[in-house]
Order: C-alpha cells, then structure tokens, then sequence
C-alpha cells in the first residue's frame, strides 16, 4: 500500500502567463495541498501506522 500526496508551499496551482508574476511556493503543473494542511496530516498517518503496527505485534 502506498499514498501520494502533491503538495506545495502555497494550495492550488496556477498558469504561467506572459507579463504575469508566479505566486512563490504554487504549482503550475498540478494542484497541490498547502504544506500547513500535508505536515498534520502525516503525523497523523505516521501515528495510524504505527498504532497498526503495534496491534499487529500483540494479535500474533
């Protein structure tokens, strides 16, 4: 099993336009979580894991 998660400095995407300033830290590619929401929520899956981990142990 595994997850991806696209993730950037700033939340979205943007186009990339003549005579058009890029927004620092926002995609132009795909749109992308903002890494204040992507950090809490790997702790958040990185706690899960290791919860199901340790339950795994002990059911053996």
């Amino acid at each position: 099993m595994g997850i991806m998660l696209e993730s950037n400095l700033v939340a979205g995407r943007q186009n990339q336009e003549p005579n058009k300033a890029l927004v620092y830290g926002q995609s132009i590619t795909d749109a992308c979580m903002a890494w204040q929401n992507t950090e809490p929520l790997l702790h958040k899956l990185a706690t899960a894991i290791r919860t199901r981990r340790q339950q795994a142990k002990t059911s053996i």
